[in-house]
Order: structure tokens, then C-alpha cells, then sequence
């Protein structure tokens, strides 16, 4: 049987009244530093919201509009929150010790690509777009020494432009680009985080140019998968239309020879991959499409437009197989994802970051970035910690119970 709060006026933060909504913590999750709550299907308000009620989809869940007071408190309530359980399960991956923290405030327009080097505790990631740079294009990005909290800019040797992805694999980094202006096409490229030397290793399909890359992440076997979208052209970075719709590229680490695996009408954002649970000789890709985004005529994000984010299996050569809708936000849409060492899905969504079960696709929590102009974007793991980019600046989450980092 559900325990009910029935104490205090007061528990926690939260009044008497909010009690039916929130359902209530496990006990060692009542006397930690961070906060914390529970919104369950269990609980009676939240199954049938009283009064009226109504919210945008790109708005978190307690920026809705309510008409009863109870509502109201506890929707002020989880706005206060780190942490926003929606899966009992959740509290078993971030565990009562985690914390977040705001380490680096920065503009509020996005900041992407994260990189984790857990050898030297260097964060490498970008400021990407308008309305910073030269008209949006940044011939430079950031990099965190995450021991002492120091940031500083810096330029690979030659200068990349317009980073918009990043992983680590082996020794090197690999970013890919949007390109910029007419000078130069997207491009996937490996950098020597010990010199910042860069060189370029794709930047074609058969004499045709990438549209812009946006994410990419690497399999176990040291093959890239690339997503081309329009979001460069759409945010003038580039002066050249797309030359078809955004694309899934599966490239062969040892050949270097791309194929399109996936083509959507939308656009192709976030992707990442993890070995199948069913079968640890292949792997599982997910990929978010973000077609609300509209950019030309005009920028608008379309609540009509495709926010889902979608399951395939790799059974060989890079083709997809067995296509499955995995999971619609419960507010805005997936930006960023990364695949944790035990499979979860982590994806910048807007009031934070959203974990996510692999297999049902349900989300599990929420890690909040503070509400307001911030927004999470996208993500970058170390051992049990991780750090968050965005709209704000960058945010570190310490003491995760689960283990994070792949061991690729």
C-alpha cells in the first residue's frame, strides 16, 4: 500500500497540500543535500488532476497551468528540485549521495558537444550558433579543467569550425562540423587532445556534401555513425541549401566508407549506441529526431513535428533493423543522447535530462538544470559522474551510484 504524507504543514519543502500529488521519498532519499521528489501514477493527484489544467508539450511538467491550489504547490515544489523520480527504479541510478552544481555560467544560447577526457579531467565542448562567434560561426571551443574549475578557449591546429559533436575513442577525439559559409562543408574530423593537432577524415559521400553533422557516437568496433541535418543551414552557418533530407551515416572506422542508413523528413539530431542486450555482438542505435525544430521561413519549434526518439538493431554491416518507437518526451524533445555503460539512455530534454529504460522506453527521472533560461543539451560521462551543457553554461551531477562510462 502507498504511504501518504499526513505530518507536517510543512515536509520537506513541500505543504500538506501538495501531499497527494508528490508521492513520498524513500527514507534515504528525505535527509540528503539535494532535492528531491517522486511523481507516481500511484499517487491520487496524479492520475486525475482536479480543476483545469493544460500545458505546451515544449513546457516541463510544472510550468502547467492549474486551477487547484494543491496543484499549484506541488508543481512550484518540483520546480525547486534536482532530482524528479518517475520510476522507483530511478532512485537506484542516481543513488542518495549524487549532487548537482552549476560549476560554469555562460550565455544562454546552446552549448554542445561535451567530451570527457578522464585522463587529464578536461571537458572539451563548443558554444554553437547565433548569436555568438562571427554571425554564429566559432573557429574556437571550450575546455573545463574539471579539477580546478577553470575554463579556457582554445583552437586545434588548423582551426575547426563550428563543432557540433564530439566523442572520445581510444586516444583522440572525434568532432564533427557543420561546415561554415561557403568555405568549407561538414565534416568529421579526429583531434589529438595532447597537441590539438586536427585532421580531417571525411567530408564527402560520393562527391556529395554533408548537409552539416550534428551528433555522432562510435561503436565498440571503432565504427562512426553520423547524423547530417539541416539545423546548419537553417541557422545561416552555411550558405549552400541541403542537397537532400537529414541522413544517419554508418561509416566503417577501418575503411572509412559511409552509407546512409536512415533518412527522415524531420530532422536527425542526437544518436547513440550500445551493445544488445540480447546479443553482445551487436549493438543497438537510438536516435532522436527533432523536425519541431523548423527553421525557414522562419525559426519555430512545431508541436507537430516529429519529437520521437526511435530503436534499431545492428545485426551487420551498419544496416538497421527491427525499427521500433521507443519514446516520445514527456516535455520538449531529445537533444543530445548518450548511452551509459549499463545501456540507460541519457538525453538533454529541455528542464534537464531525462533517463530513459532502453527496453520499454520509459523515462525513469529527470536531472534538472535549475529551471528558467536554463536548458540541458547534451551530456558527457565520466566513472559514477557526468557533466551537462546547455543554455546556462555547464553543470556537474557528482556521486552517481550507477556506473556511467562505457568500457570503449
Amino acid at each position: 500500500m502507498r504511504n501518504v504524507l499526513v505530518l507536517p504543514a510543512v515536509l520537506f519543502g513541500k505543504s500538506l497540500f501538495a501531499s497527494e500529488f508528490l508521492h513520498e521519498l524513500p527514507a534515504r532519499f528525505q535527509t540528503n543535500t539535494s532535492n528531491w521528489a517522486w511523481v507516481s501514477y500511484d499517487s491520487p493527484s496524479v492520475a486525475v488532476i482536479p480543476g483545469s489544467f493544460n500545458r505546451s508539450v515544449f513546457d516541463a511538467p510544472h510550468k502547467s497551468e492549474v486551477s487547484d491550489d494543491g496543484i499549484a504547490q506541488a508543481f512550484a515544489y518540483l520546480n525547486e528540485t534536482d532530482f524528479i523520480a518517475y520510476d522507483p527504479r530511478f532512485f537506484d541510478i542516481i543513488g542518495p549521495d549524487a549532487k548537482v552544481e552549476h560549476v560554469q555560467h555562460l550565455a544562454y544560447q546552446s552549448h554542445e558537444a561535451p567530451c570527457y577526457n578522464p585522463t587529464t579531467g578536461n571537458l572539451f565542448f563548443v558554444e554553437w550558433g547565433p548569436p555568438g562567434g562571427v554571425n554564429g560561426t566559432h573557429n574556437w571551443q571550450y575546455m573545463l579543467n574539471t579539477r580546478n574549475n577553470r575554463l579556457q578557449k582554445l583552437q586545434t591546429d588548423p582551426p575547426t569550425y563550428n563543432a557540433h559533436g564530439c566523442v572520445i575513442y581510444g586516444e583522440n577525439m572525434y568532432v564533427v562540423t557543420d561546415g561554415y559559409e561557403d568555405k568549407e562543408t561538414g565534416q568529421l574530423v579526429k583531434i589529438d587532445p595532447k597537441t590539438w593537432k586536427k585532421k580531417t577524415i571525411l567530408n564527402n559521400y560520393y562527391g556529395q556534401t554533408f548537409l552539416g553533422f550534428n551528433d555522432l557516437d562510435i561503436d565498440s568496433d571503432g565504427n562512426f555513425w553520423l547524423t547530417d541535418s539541416k539545423s546548419a543551414y537553417g541557422r545561416d552557418l552555411i550558405d549552400f541549401y541541403y542537397p537532400t533530407n537529414p541522413t544517419v551515416y554508418f561509416v566503417n572506422g577501418t575503411t572509412m566508407r559511409p552509407k546512409p542508413v536512415h533518412i527522415t523528413t524531420g530532422n536527425a539530431n542526437g544518436i547513440a549506441v550500445a551493445r544488445s542486450s540480447s546479443n553482445p555482438n551487436t549493438h543497438t542505435v537510438y536516435i532522436s529526431d527533432t523536425g519541431v525544430s523548423e527553421f525557414k521561413p522562419k525559426s519555430l519549434k512545431n508541436p507537430y513535428g516529429n519529437r520521437a526518439l526511435f530503436a534499431y538493431d545492428t545485426p551487420h554491416g551498419g544496416v538497421l533493423a527491427n525499427p521500433r518507437f521507443l519514446n516520445n518526451p514527456i516535455s520538449y524533445f531529445y537533444d543530445g543522447i548518450r548511452a551509459s555503460k549499463n545501456g540507460y539512455l541519457f538525453a538533454g530534454a529541455g528542464d534537464g535530462v531525462d533517463v530513459i529504460d532502453p527496453t520499454s522506453g520509459l523515462t525513469l527521472g529527470t536531472i534538472r538544470v535549475g529551471g528558467g533560461e536554463n536548458l540541458a543539451v547534451s551530456v558527457a560521462f565520466g566513472e559514477h559522474e557526468m557533466w551537462i551543457v546547455g543554455r546556462g553554461g555547464v553543470w556537474h551531477v557528482g556521486n552517481i551510484k550507477e556506473p556511467l562510462a562505457r568500457d570503449w
